[in-house]
């Protein structure tokens, strides 16, 4: 099984909320809003490391979107949001749930590609954003620093 993931409202841009999804036949999507990752900005940059805010909560976000799937059976196939960082996300990813849920986890089932506009994860991200479905779960800053610390 093949588990697709979209993000809508890039984590850098402070001025808009975040949502990231999932479609695999359901459809889960969790958001965190503009002013929480401009608390998780303000840490990182009072860290010296503001570069890592973006990949550190992307990675975050990717964790909780994706909790209780991890020991399934499957791949992830995230949207290439940051080209040239996947990498970074994805040892940030795993590092989380190596720590936080399954420290024998494969990386083989992280993958990135183009999952494109007409991916149901795509289209419940954009929904959740533009406020015109609710969103699974909200994610505050501090469960982000929880992880990513």
């Amino acid at each position: 099984m093949k588990i697709y993931i979209d993000q809508s409202g890039k984590v850098e841009d402070t001025s808009l909320d975040t949502v990231v999804a999932y479609s695999n036949g359901d459809v889960v999507a969790i958001v965190i809003k503009a002013s929480e990752k401009r608390k998780i900005q303000q840490f990182f940059r009072l860290a010296g490391k503001p570069k890592m805010f973006v990949y550190r909560t992307f990675a975050a976000l990717l964790f909780f979107l994706l909790e209780g799937k991890f020991r399934k059976p499957g791949k992830f196939i995230i949207d290439r949001e940051y080209w040239g960082k996947e990498n970074t996300i994805k040892d940030q990813l795993l590092r989380i749930i190596r720590a936080n849920y399954h420290s024998n986890f494969d990386p083989e089932k992280i993958s990135f590609g183009l999952v494109g506009k007409t991916r149901d994860c795509h289209k419940q991200a954009v929904l959740v954003l533009r406020k015109k479905v609710k969103a699974d779960k909200i994610v505050k800053s501090e469960d982000i620093l929880k992880l990513v610390l």
